[in-house]
């Protein structure tokens, strides 16, 4: 998936019950666990924008 320029991974985690975001940006990598896909996916955004307003 793509947001603003920037890839991110969705995956769903088989031994915990939940849902894994991944961010790529350069060497730099941020990953975080939520309980719902529609909450990874959201997350994942709100931190491209986070960073993309920070780098700005």
């Amino acid at each position: 998936m793509e947001h603003r320029g920037v890839s991110f991974s969705i995956i769903e985690m088989r031994y915990l019950s939940g849902w894994q975001w991944t961010v790529g940006k350069g060497r730099t990598v941020s990953v975080g666990v939520c309980g719902t896909r529609a909450d990874a996916i959201r997350q994942a955004r709100t931190f491209i924008d986070a960073i993309m307003d920070w780098a700005a």
